[in-house]
C-alpha cells in the first residue's frame, strides 16, 4: 500500500511518498493523501518550507499501474472523474503553494512522478536519477500539468521531444536543460538539497508568498500588468516587520531574522 509521511524538522515540513513494492508508485488514495498533508503544511504558521521526496532510493515512478487498473473498466465520465478530481488536485496544490516547494529526487521519477516535481519550485535531483515522461510508452500521453509546466521550464520544442519519445534522462542532463536546477552526486544529494531548504525556510515568508503569486500570474500577463501588479504586492512587503529587520540588519551588517510578519 502506498502511503505518505509527514515530518516536521523545524520550521520545515518533509512529505515522504512510500511504496516500495513499485518504486513509490502514486495511487489514487496516496494522492488525496499527499494533497491533505500538503495543504495542513501550507496552513502551518510554523512551516516555512515544503520538501517532496520519496521513501527509499526513488522519487516517484508514476501511477501505480496495479492499483490504477481499474480505469480501463470505467465509463468516460468515470475515468476523466478519477484523473481530473484525484491525481490532478494534487499537483495544482504544489503549484499554487504559498511556500516555497523543493523537490528532492533520486532513481525513478517518471510519470506522473516528474509532473509533481515540475510543479514544485525548486528541483535539486541526483546526477544519476532517471526522469522521464514516459506515458507514450503506454500508449498515453503525458498528464499531470505537464503540458504546462515542462515547456515553461525547458521550451516547446525540448518539451515536446521528451514527451513524443518518452526518453529517460539522467540527472547531469536535466540541470543542463533546465528541467532542474541542480544536479550532484548522489551521496551529496541531501546536503546539497538542505543548503537550499534551510535557506529558504530563514527566509522571508511575506516576501516569497508574494513573489511566487507574482510568477503565477505574470505567466498570463502582459509586461505592464505584472508591473502593476509588483508595484501593488510590494507595498504588503514594505509594511512588513520582516522588511523593517531586513532593512535594520542590512545597515548593521547582521543576517536578518525573519519572523513572517
Amino acid at each position: 500500500m502506498a502511503t505518505i509521511h509527514r515530518h516536521h524538522e523545524g520550521p520545515v515540513a518533509r512529505l515522504v511518498i512510500d511504496n516500495p513494492a513499485t518504486r513509490n508508485g502514486l495511487t489514487h488514495e496516496a494522492a488525496d493523501a499527499l494533497r491533505g498533508h500538503l495543504e495542513v503544511a501550507a496552513g502551518d504558521p510554523a512551516v516555512r518550507t515544503i520538501v517532496l521526496t520519496g521513501a527509499g532510493g526513488h522519487f516517484c515512478s508514476g501511477a501505480d499501474l496495479g492499483a490504477a487498473a481499474q480505469i480501463f473498466q470505467l465509463s468516460d465520465e468515470q475515468a476523466e472523474a478519477l484523473i481530473r478530481d484525484r491525481m490532478h488536485p494534487v499537483v495544482a496544490a504544489l503549484a499554487e503553494c504559498p511556500k516555497p516547494t523543493v523537490a528532492v529526487l533520486r532513481g525513478a521519477c517518471v510519470g506522473i512522478g516528474l509532473s509533481l516535481a515540475l510543479a514544485c519550485d525548486l528541483r535539486v535531483a541526483a546526477e544519476d536519477a532517471s526522469l522521464g515522461l514516459v506515458f507514450t510508452r503506454i500508449g498515453l500521453h503525458p498528464d499531470g500539468g505537464s503540458s504546462y509546466l515542462l515547456p515553461r521550464l525547458v521550451g516547446t520544442g525540448k518539451a515536446l521531444e521528451l514527451m513524443l519519445l518518452g526518453d529517460r534522462i539522467d540527472g547531469t542532463e536535466a540541470a543542463r536543460i533546465g528541467l532542474v536546477n541542480r544536479a550532484v552526486p548522489a551521496d551529496e544529494l541531501d546536503a546539497a538539497a538542505g543548503a537550499w531548504i534551510h535557506r529558504l525556510a530563514a527566509g522571508p515568508p511575506i516576501a516569497y508568498r508574494l513573489l511566487k503569486a507574482n510568477v503565477r500570474f505574470a505567466a498570463e500577463a502582459t509586461l505592464q500588468q505584472a508591473l502593476d501588479r509588483e508595484a501593488h504586492t510590494q507595498i504588503g512587503c514594505i509594511r512588513s516587520g520582516d522588511a523593517l529587520r531586513g532593512v535594520t540588519a542590512f545597515f548593521a551588517k547582521e543576517a536578518p531574522v525573519f519572523k513572517g510578519d
